[in-house]
């Protein structure tokens, strides 16, 4: 990840507008008159060698032929990087273009400016679009060690010839044994994973969060809520009335993410809280720069931490994510001085007035269809627990008009019939870890009642409280209660913490990841070239055994480079700027952590709980992310004859529990 060289940027900007013209010819045909493989990204245009010099060519075939042979879509040919519709950034047709050029080894970058706008730079050190075998480095004297380099060198042959490939989808997750429901198989991204011993048919309570749990919102709400923030910076703020021009982008920011409130960075931290990269507005930072800002090490000691980084850990701020990008990033580049604190606390108060004011609950309801995801299966899920026996919970940090509204439209108008609790104004995590009492909500008026609580009234609504009052008068173990909710913080970890209550986190980023890699041909070779190198750089440590010689570690480091780019180029399918919520660069994400720690199970959908039994017995897995492999072809690398049939792994008769391990 290197700045832009200037004599570089001064080249692309002299031919902006011949660049410009050919970057549709060669979207098109896929290749440039030159021969070069080239993908029109909106505003990104990526150009690298048909045959770097470190690519040895085993078949010749594009990602666009493997498209076309039927390999999958991949988004990278021939697509708009933003298929929503929206764009962020100036809306003017009138806008200039102009261009910065880094080049990065065997490929070169060019970053297209919508109106002088500079845009977020691929998260790739160096990649090339196009699929290649890598041509693995040698060591001046170790000949296993070679050996083992070459039959990983022919093994990653193996894969982009097609004789050997990762599923075009997940499997069922019970191999050969599919269920059916509705008529559709039950594959991963219908899958409930397990972190820990979960039986259900010892929980006596079901809760559930409301927003994004027991109803789910698609793009349109984001796009509102960031209109609405927007609008109240300009307007109540008196910040540049240029930022009207700016929209929402949902390609930009992931869940999981921090925004340092001393710097108004936008940093993606590791497991361990390393902050692995940033953005200062819509430009990411050199890392010799992030390291500089935290006193050369990227993980800040959980005091200053606590007080220096505000999380962004649900899917509402996504829309704080972007709105802070956009106008920092307005402000640096019109040179307007500014303190970035008094930012991200104005931005952070624009986005949350949108809830706070109830302007955005208006809106919803006033267009349910409109921004709220229909749930054909809801009901018939609440019903079949009910009916189990089970008491269900719904405690929520929103108003009753609001929940009441949406329960109506996804559930039906007698949807409390079917919970024994109802709780608004939650304030959680408040509701875990203080003591309030309880207070009655009119369900007809919204008139919040004086009268002291002692018990619960069938189809009563309530308010304030807390969870040891809840467990009290409904004389409830936190170990019989199994909640369901989409913040990790502000939803589980507490009630896990401090009561044994079971979690289940609703993470719709699961499927949605899933979607993006088993569609895209150049993910599934990167996946398991990735998988390939990761095994046999294990082989060759063995082989050097205890001592390491200057030779052995260069190799090493060469070795480790090329996995990390085939990681980072797994990781542009899913988002471009900042990978999967679930990973930070090369190691696990602080979300996935997090999640991890503690969400008993995680799901990424509430539907998902209809392919599963009241009773199910949930027990510990590799997550979503274990995906199998092909150990036949890992075999090989060590010398096992490698017997494959045709289209191995795309059968989906041969893909099962005796060909594959996880």
């Amino acid at each position: 990840a290197s700045a832009s060289a200037s004599s570089a940027s001064a080249s692309a900007s002299a031919s902006s507008s011949a660049s410009a013209s050919s970057s549709s010819a060669a979207s098109a045909s896929g290749e440039g008159a030159d021969g070069t493989r080239s993908a029109d990204l909106g505003t990104r245009t990526y150009t690298g060698s048909p045959e770097p010099s470190n690519v040895v060519s085993v078949e010749s075939k594009t990602v666009k032929e493997l498209n076309a042979a039927g390999q999958g879509h991949n988004p990278n040919v021939n697509a708009k990087a933003n298929t929503s519709g929206h764009t962020s950034g100036p809306s003017s047709s009138s806008a200039t273009t102009n261009a910065d050029t880094t080049t990065t080894g065997t490929a070169t970058i060019t970053t297209g400016h919508d109106a002088g706008r500079s845009y977020a730079n691929p998260r790739s050190r160096t990649f090339d679009l196009g699929l290649y075998v890598p041509s693995l480095p040698k060591h001046p004297t170790n000949h296993k060690v070679n050996k083992i380099l070459e039959r990983c060198q022919e093994t990653i042959g193996i894969v982009y010839s097609k004789k050997a490939e990762p599923p075009l989808k997940p499997p069922s997750s019970r191999g050969k044994f599919q269920s059916m429901i509705d008529g559709k198989v039950k594959g991963l991204e219908d899958k409930i994973f397990s972190n820990a011993k979960i039986d259900l048919g010892k929980i006596d309570v079901v809760g559930f969060d409301y927003d994004y749990t027991l109803v789910s919102y698609n793009e349109e709400l984001q796009i509102l809520i960031y209109e609405m923030a927007k609008t109240r910076l300009v307007e109540d703020m008196r910040y540049p009335t240029n930022l009207m021009q700016f929209q929402y982008d949902p390609s930009f920011a992931i869940r999981g993410l921090a925004v340092d409130m001393e710097t108004g960075w936008i940093c993606q931290l590791s497991y361990s809280s390393d902050v692995v990269l940033a953005y200062n507005g819509r430009t990411r930072l050199a890392p010799e720069k992030v390291l500089s800002a935290y006193s050369g090490t990227s993980a800040l000691p959980p005091e200053i931490r606590k007080e220096r980084l505000r999380p962004l850990n649900d899917l509402f701020s996504m829309v704080e994510a972007c709105l802070l990008a956009d106008v920092v990033d307005f402000f640096v580049r019109t040179g307007i001085p500014f303190n970035p604190r008094s930012v991200v606390e104005d931005v952070l108060k624009a986005v949350g007035s949108a809830h706070t004011s109830g302007a955005m609950h208006r809106a919803v309801l006033a267009e349910m269809d409109k921004y709220i995801h229909s749930s054909p299966h809801l009901r018939e899920i609440l019903e079949r627990f009910k009916n189990s026996g089970k008491k269900l919970w719904l405690v929520s940090n929103s108003q009753f008009w609001y929940v009441d509204g949406g329960m109506k439209h996804v559930v039906g108008e007698d949807w409390r019939d079917l919970f024994e609790v109802v709780v608004v104004g939650a304030a959680k995590p408040g509701f875990y870890t203080l003591k309030r009492p309880f207070r009655e909500v009119s369900a007809r008026t919204g008139r919040i009642k004086f009268k002291p609580i002692d018990h619960l009234e069938e189809q009563g609504v309530y308010t304030h409280g807390s969870i040891q009052e809840l467990l009290r008068i409904t004389k409830t173990n936190g170990s019989r209660v199994l909640y369901l909710g989409d913040s990790i913080f502000a939803d589980l970890s507490e009630a896990r913490r401090l009561y044994g209550i079971a979690t289940g986190a609703i993470i719709s980023e699961v499927s949605e990841e899933m979607e993006k890699q088993k569609g895209n041909a150049m993910w599934r070779f990167a996946r398991l070239t990735t998988h390939v190198l990761q095994h046999s750089f294990r082989l060759i440590q063995e082989e050097m055994g205890l001592a390491r010689s200057k030779e052995d570690i260069a190799l090493l480091d060469e070795l480790e480079a090329e996995v990390e780019r085939w990681q980072d180029m797994q990781e542009h399918v899913i988002n471009a700027n900042f990978g999967s919520i679930f990973r930070a660069e090369n190691s696990v994400s602080k979300f996935a952590a997090s999640m991890k720690r503690h969400a008993d199970l995680y799901m990424s959908s509430i539907e998902n709980l209809r392919f599963y039994s009241t009773e199910q017995r949930f027990y510990p897995d590799g997550g979503h992310e274990s995906v199998p492999f092909n150990d036949p072809l890992l075999d090989y690398i060590i010398g096992d004859d490698l017997a494959l049939t045709p289209h191995h792994v795309m059968d989906d008769e041969i893909y099962d529990s005796s060909s594959f391990s996880e």
